[in-house]
């Protein structure tokens, strides 16, 4: 249904993307023809010597052609707007399908020092940022990508999920945003430029002066030209004044720069942001969270959408400089003082409403993200929050990542301070996705989506994993080495931490011989079962499973497999026990290895 839903609003956007495709090409037409309609009129008019009536049409020709190229210019914003609103159901259908090697997946926030994120696919190619993210600003980007990283206390892990399930159904409203926001996504941008530039304090200069500046030269050049045309003063005081404006110009041109140059490619995000705020400020929310996102637009007593395109006019107009007839303007009226006065004045007025603007924009893009994920997954569930110390229980918990009908789901409890599933099993049956399984649907809970489960439990924990640990050439280190180092900042994080730490512990110990890594592995887990911590330690040990003989807070978990002939075949489902089947010789069979008796 959700499927259809996508498919049938995207066939209807595509219609009215063409419908205003062809009311742009006919304005496009119109546009051309009254143009030279009016330069033929205004030629035959003069020739005529019907100059009262070429007057009056050169005075109104701009004012009716400015109307002309505002209405062009609202169905070209109309038809890109539809455009994207085609894309955005195409991508949904596409995110259903698995299909997610185009989307952004927010690479510059990947971190190996990170106690989760590299090893549960947060980011990059095929993860959860793509499969997530509908975030069209860097506010957006950033904030989903804090919430992944630093998962949330209890309190604004309920209070998100209330916005997410009001925006769940609110499609018109979602779409609408997100592609308002698309508008400037092919534009460059430099989006800490501008926050630096906002955030930057003005030099101190009198401004009362070059405001009044700024009125009294352009009055007295405009009068020396009015006397010369009129009364035939000297051309050279007019002149001589243009001089004098042009030094002044010169003394300000450094901080026109400045602004251009810190500014020059954010005009588009800026009236992405003035759109999208627009779009927030003209909403009626019920949940508290979005309603708290939307008075931080009115809490300075006027509109913020406004204010912005206020200043992305300014800046608008400042990068217009290199245009002929701005300088010459310029020259008479000194427009840069008033521009850098205004930008100032902006500024001086705005600075520090500027970042919790983009902190909430960004805010309620991750909820919206959230919400689409969630109307694309109707059948997923929100977690319940438990109160217990540590607690992780699922049913029918599958991994988001892999496509709907390849996806096996299993069932699985584990709580009680100090609990420890140890999960065996033959090469390729389903550990290591398991154990991601489990983390990648802890970050969902976090951060306030549903997860992929008919029914899942948890307790406030911290995530961390140790599961693709590699060595570093650069630093000297082997992958043993980093496995270690790797194992001693889990024993750091639960040492410094009074919430309980989850771990997901893959193939531990791996770079040892038989003898240490059992060794190893048997002490590590009798000291983590001692720790303020609980989780899974997967394994292809198999005497490590004997621990659950002596130690009552030690579970054995398995994934098996089944060969028959040639085949070898996996139903990836957990079981309980240690693992009773092996395919690590049939598997080296297939690889063309002629396994033989040892000697």
């Amino acid at each position: 249904m959700t499927r259809n839903t996508f498919e049938d609003r995207a066939l209807h956007f595509k219609d009215l993307q063409k419908i205003k495709s062809k009311q742009y090409n006919q304005l496009s037409a119109i546009r051309v023809l009254f143009f030279l309609s009016f330069l033929i009129g205004v030629v035959l008019l003069i020739n005529n010597e019907t100059y009262l009536v070429s007057a009056i049409l050169i005075l109104f020709f701009p004012f009716i052609f400015g109307l002309l190229v505002r209405r062009h210019n609202r169905v070209k914003f109309e038809r890109d707007q539809n455009g994207f609103l085609h894309t955005i159901n195409l991508e949904e259908v596409e995110r259903i399908d698995g299909k997610l090697h185009k989307f952004d997946g927010g690479d510059e926030f990947m971190d190996d020092l990170h106690v989760y994120s590299s090893d549960l696919d947060l980011f990059g190619r095929n993860s959860l940022f793509q499969l997530l993210s509908r975030a069209t600003t860097p506010s957006g980007r950033f904030v989903l990508s804090k919430w992944f990283l630093h998962p949330a206390d209890s309190s604004a892990i309920k209070i998100r999920q209330s916005a997410c399930q009001e925006l769940t159904e609110k499609i018109d409203w979602r779409q609408q945003f997100q592609a308002l926001g698309m508008h400037q996504r092919n534009a460059k941008q430099n989006f800490q430029r501008l926050i630096d530039w906002v955030n930057r304090p003005e030099p101190d200069e009198n401004v009362v002066f070059l405001r009044v500046l700024g009125i009294v030269l352009p009055v007295l050049s405009i009068t020396l030209l009015i006397l010369y045309l009129s009364v035939g003063i000297s051309f050279y005081f007019f002149l001589g004044m243009l001089a004098i404006n042009g030094l002044v110009i010169k003394r300000f041109l450094d901080r026109v720069m400045e602004i251009t140059e810190d500014t020059n490619n954010n005009l588009k995000l800026l009236k992405s942001y003035s759109r999208l705020i627009s779009h927030i400020e003209n909403s009626n929310f019920e949940s508290d969270y979005l309603i708290d996102r939307q008075r931080h637009f009115s809490s300075s007593g006027y509109s913020a959408a406004i204010s912005i395109s206020r200043l992305q006019r300014l800046l608008d107009f400042l990068n217009s400089r290199a245009n002929m007839l701005y300088g010459i303007i310029n020259l008479m009226l000194l427009m840069d003082i008033h521009l850098v006065l205004n930008t100032r004045k902006w500024k001086q007025r705005n600075a520090e409403h500027v970042a919790k603007w983009f902190e909430a924009i960004g805010e309620i893009e991750g909820v919206s993200s959230l919400a689409a994920y969630a109307f694309a997954n109707s059948k997923y569930t929100y977690p319940v929050l438990s109160t217990d110390k540590c607690e992780y229980s699922a049913n029918d918990l599958g991994h988001p990542l892999i496509f709907s009908e390849e996806r096996i789901t299993n069932d699985f409890v584990l709580n009680d301070v100090g609990s420890i599933t140890i999960i065996t099993g033959s090469n390729m049956s389903g550990k290591s996705t398991f154990l991601r399984t489990l983390g990648i649907n802890a970050v969902l809970a976090f951060v306030g989506a549903p997860c992929c489960a008919s029914e899942i439990k948890l307790s406030s924990f911290l995530i961390f994993t140790s599961m693709r640990t590699q060595d570093n050439l650069e630093e000297h280190v082997s992958s043993f080495y980093a496995e270690l180092k790797r194992l001693r900042q889990l024993l750091e994080t639960i040492a410094k931490n009074s919430t309980p730490i989850f771990f997901l512990l893959d193939e531990i110990l791996k770079g040892t011989n038989s003898k240490d890594r059992h060794l190893g592995s048997a002490s590590l887990v009798k000291q983590l079962a001692k720790e303020t911590a609980f989780g899974l330690v997967s394994t292809h040990d198999l005497e490590l499973g004997s621990l659950a003989d002596s130690m009552s807070n030690v579970t054995n978990y398995s994934f098996n497999s089944q060969i028959r002939g040639n085949e070898i075949s996996f139903d990836y489902k957990l079981a309980y026990g240690v693992c009773k089947s092996f395919n690590a010789s049939k598997l080296m069979e297939s690889m063309g290895i002629n396994i033989s008796a040892p000697y």
